[in-house]
């Protein structure tokens, strides 16, 4: 079934409830749609696109900000079977940013551009219309679906098995390696919803999230409130303040928006935002300080395991794992003293195995893809209904198939190997110790991992650390983040600390410690992830 044939019987069961509500941008106003507008103007889409000669599996790269219109849009392509592309946020500004888009584009062999009139005009100076066979800006498909006289009935084709159709294409932010554009079919986004529905979440929900993150939600039935800054702009004030005039109940924050948030409650003992049961932080890990400020603030009928919720997957699939409030402190002493980020169990209809890997020129050798044994660190794998089976064009060429999967002689199924590195403990929990193409080896022939390392300093100091590889890896190379304390008072703690990390870890390890004075680089997504091969480079030309 094509996903779209839900917002119609969600616009047949309740018409005029609230499906989308944007934050108008440096204003408390929200622009809001209704669920039968949505279908409605939704379907004037797809017949415009229809009439102008758009046809099911062209893919079309999409560059609308997101808004009411862009939500408008893209529903009225999910109808149609038209596939749109979401790029990374790139600097186009940049030489090196126009060169990656491009790059992107002649890739995934795009059929399609749509727009905004502005955003057309840049692409005809980035001579990126040369890749598409078809034009279209947005102001003419908005002018096509606000006119209430055009038909406003649209039947999806029910001929088609739409389970296995492309729905969009996502792609990674290339935070740690080329930007790949994933392939999400019909099928992993029913299964996206069923493991929501399966966390408790119905229509009864209001969800507040960050754009981009919410196409499935009112699908369910819920309204979805939706702020459009990044994540390290949104204040924990604003975010308390939607909660409360929404009464939102369930909500998801990148990393840097749930520290904001824990920053803002931290020294409020009244709880603020109790109407809301369940908060998912996604993207990457965060303290267990933060956990705990937060916890307290939620509903008190929030889950009895807590309703703070660490949740772990990739772009490649999502969700994968998650921790609850009352599992991420039961395990804050071990992350503290080396053992890793607990990731918690799988989502329901996820099976994660700890594959061993190796490295070799060409990627990877998937005759070594066993499972290893007991507590053992090998690579995350993942097979579900929730991950991907595909890249778009020659980027399953160039970055998937063998080079991202291990296939089980046994039963034949395919296992995405996420690159991050782990282990399960005697609870099956799932253990997450770093990327692989983070690890650390040291000339003495030690092998450190960024998660093991960076909480111990980061938990005991206060501060934000990165594990890198400097150079000839002779030491262990620390770069701590500038965050105005006395480098040379906090330089000598850290050295003073090297023998108790080094008790628990087992090694006798030679660490080095270097300042970097300004904020981490990091992702351009959720804006967490640090990205630590431009720090590594960062250091060896500073040595």
């Amino acid at each position: 079934m094509n996903i779209l044939s839900l917002l119609s019987e969600r616009a047949k069961s309740h018409p005029n409830k609230i499906a989308f509500a944007f934050r108008l941008k440096n204003s408390n106003m929200y622009n809001e749609i209704s669920f039968k507008e949505l279908d409605q103007r939704s379907s004037r889409a797809a017949i415009h696109l229809e009439n102008n000669g758009f046809k099911r599996g062209m893919k079309t790269l999409v560059m609308v900000r997101p808004s009411i219109d862009f939500i408008i849009l893209i529903y009225g392509m999910f109808k149609l079977g038209v596939i749109p592309l979401f790029p990374p946020n790139l600097d186009i500004k940049s030489r090196n940013g126009r060169k990656l888009l491009r790059l992107i584009i002649s890739r995934a062999k795009i059929n399609a551009l749509i727009g905004s009139r502005k955003i057309l005009f840049i692409s005809w100076l980035l001579r990126l219309r040369v890749y598409s066979q078809k034009i279209l800006s947005l102001s003419q498909i908005k002018s096509y679906y606000s006119n209430s006289n055009n038909k406003s009935e649209y039947f999806i084709d029910s001929n088609i098995n739409w389970l296995e159709e492309p729905v969009f294409v996502k792609y990674t932010t290339g935070s740690t390696g080329p930007a790949k554009g994933v392939i999400y079919n019909h099928a992993m986004l029913h299964s996206h919803i069923k493991i929501l529905e399966s966390e408790g979440i119905n229509s009864n929900d209001i969800f507040f999230g960050r754009a981009g993150t919410l196409i499935v939600h009112p699908l369910i039935g819920m309204t979805s409130i939706l702020h459009t800054n990044k994540p390290k702009q949104t204040t924990g004030e604003e975010i308390v303040r939607a909660i409360n005039r929404w009464s939102i109940s369930a909500c998801f924050l990148s990393p840097p928006s749930a520290i904001n948030l824990s920053n803002y409650l931290e020294d409020i003992n009244e709880p603020k935002i109790t109407t809301l049961e369940r908060l998912y932080v996604g993207g990457e890990s965060v303290s267990s300080k933060v956990v705990r400020n937060i916890e307290p603030h939620l509903s008190s009928n929030r889950p009895k395991d807590g309703g703070f919720h660490l949740v772990y997957g990739a772009t490649e699939g999502f969700p994968l794992c998650q921790n609850q409030a009352k599992h991420i402190f039961q395990t804050e002493f071990e992350t503290k003293s080396g053992k890793g980020i607990c990731l918690g169990k799988p989502v329901k209809g996820v099976r994660i195995r700890i594959l061993t890997f190796k490295e070799p020129l060409g990627g990877f050798d998937n005759s070594s893809a066993v499972d290893v044994s007991g507590d053992s660190i090998g690579e995350i794998s993942v097979c579900g209904s929730v991950v991907y089976t595909r890249l778009v064009g020659d980027d399953e060429e160039l970055f998937g198939g063998p080079l991202t999967w291990a296939l089980d002689k046994n039963d034949g199924s395919i296992w995405h190997r996420t690159g991050d590195l782990g282990y399960t403990d005697h609870e099956n929990r799932i253990w997450l110790v770093g990327r692989k193409k983070h690890r650390v080896e040291l000339s003495n022939g030690i092998t450190l991992y960024p998660k093991q390392i960076e909480p111990f300093f980061d938990s005991m100091f206060g501060i934000r650390t990165a594990l890198v590889n400097g150079p000839n890896n002779i030491q262990a190379s620390i770069i701590v983040e500038g965050n105005g304390m006395n480098w040379n008072i906090l330089q000598g703690k850290l050295i003073q600390s090297i023998p108790i990390l080094c008790e628990l870890l087992g090694d006798n390890i030679d660490f080095s410690f270097t300042l970097y004075s300004d904020t981490f680089p990091v992702d351009s997504g959720h804006e967490a992830k640090i990205r630590r091969e431009e720090l590594s480079h960062w250091l060896c030309d500073k040595s």
